[in-house]
């Protein structure tokens, strides 16, 4: 069975053990230790490890030794309680010796906890964890941080909080910073914090903030599609300071708004439009462009379109004498205007 972002979290916070097991992945490999991390602290308790009730493997030692994990979970534990085994870094090519243990696993064996990188759909461990009724799928998005994950985060380091707007400061941060950067962010405010019982500060977080928040074209091109003129001028700011050059940023929406026109230019619907797609649109950014299709009719993505190519042409035009950044911003807001008309 395959979890959905929604069902994840509720099921992190009450594991089922009457499952053989599941397998954590994702592309952020800090975001997927500490989910399984979580999971693991909610399954087995904060002993676990001292009862020797929790044993760790890596995929390499999994395939280097192919009985480790099996006589590891079929063992009888010295302590009570429940008892897990945890495979770290599995690559694909261990997914045979995953299953072998999967079918073979009994009420009373070791939960099976699987980690893993990024896999494609083709994956024969992702498709044998989603298609088997006793195991469970769970897909670590690149997303940022919701407003309650980041309360449970603070609540589990004790920090205090009494200003509500400090906890808005920090899930604005969880949206500007990439994931690893704001986990690192997190952790200074912990050491910053630690042994400190007073209540957390706007002053104390902007101490542990990174000097600068980069941005990606990612988030240039989602302000622009999704009509968001006011986010459009901070976003190019902090583009032209990592040295993005406006050539690159129209080159890139060329090929962004190709496609919106593309997929709603398609005679059946929007979802069936994007299941279609060669290479295939999934996760996070399958629901941004689904909900960019709403806000867009093809007139307005065709005229989106004839901006780009005439700005490209002015970008690479000799004799231009104007500034380039002025007229790649402008050429934005105009774009991002056309949205939900």
């Amino acid at each position: 069975m395959k979890l959905n972002p929604q069902n994840l979290q509720k099921f992190i916070d009450k594991p089922d053990p009457s499952r053989a097991a599941i397998l954590f992945y994702g592309a952020d490999t800090m975001r997927v230790a500490l989910k399984r991390q979580e999971y693991l602290e909610n399954l087995l308790g904060p002993n676990a490890e001292q009862e020797m009730r929790l044993t760790r493997l890596t995929g390499d030692e999994v395939l280097k030794n192919q009985s480790a994990i099996f006589d590891t979970i079929k063992s009888i534990g010295f302590f009570p309680g429940q008892r897990a085994i945890l495979v770290e870094n599995t690559p694909d090519k261990a997914s045979k010796i995953i299953i072998d243990c999967i079918k073979a696993w009994e009420p009373n064996d070791a939960h099976i906890v699987i980690t893993s990188g990024t896999l494609k759909p083709t994956s024969q461990l992702r498709k044998s964890f989603e298609n088997h009724e006793q195991t469970i799928s769970a897909p670590i998005y690149d997303n940022p941080m919701t407003e309650i994950e980041i309360k449970k985060e603070l609540s589990r380091a004790k920090i205090q909080i009494t200003d509500p707007s400090v906890i808005d400061i920090v899930y604005g941060l969880s949206k500007d910073l990439e994931p690893g950067d704001f986990r690192n962010t997190l952790e200074k405010i912990y050491l910053y914090k630690f042994n400190d019982k007073s209540s957390l500060t706007t002053k104390e977080i902007t101490a542990c903030r990174p000097i600068s928040a980069e941005a990606n074209l990612d988030d240039m091109i989602y302000a622009v599609a999704d009509g968001k003129t006011h986010e459009i001028s901070a976003i190019f700011n902090k583009l032209k300071a990592q040295g993005v050059q406006p050539v690159t940023l129209c080159l890139s929406f060329q090929r962004h708004f190709k496609l919106l026109l593309r997929l709603r230019s398609y005679e059946g619907t929007q979802s069936e439009a994007i299941s279609n797609q060669k290479p295939p649109i999934f996760g996070p950014r399958r629901n941004i462009i689904l909900n960019q299709l709403k806000l867009w009719n093809i007139k307005n993505l065709k005229t989106a379109l004839a901006y780009f190519i005439e700005l490209d042409i002015g970008l690479r035009s000799i004799s231009s004498q104007s500034p380039v950044e002025a007229i790649t911003e402008r050429t934005l807001i105009r774009v991002a205007m056309l949205a939900k008309r």
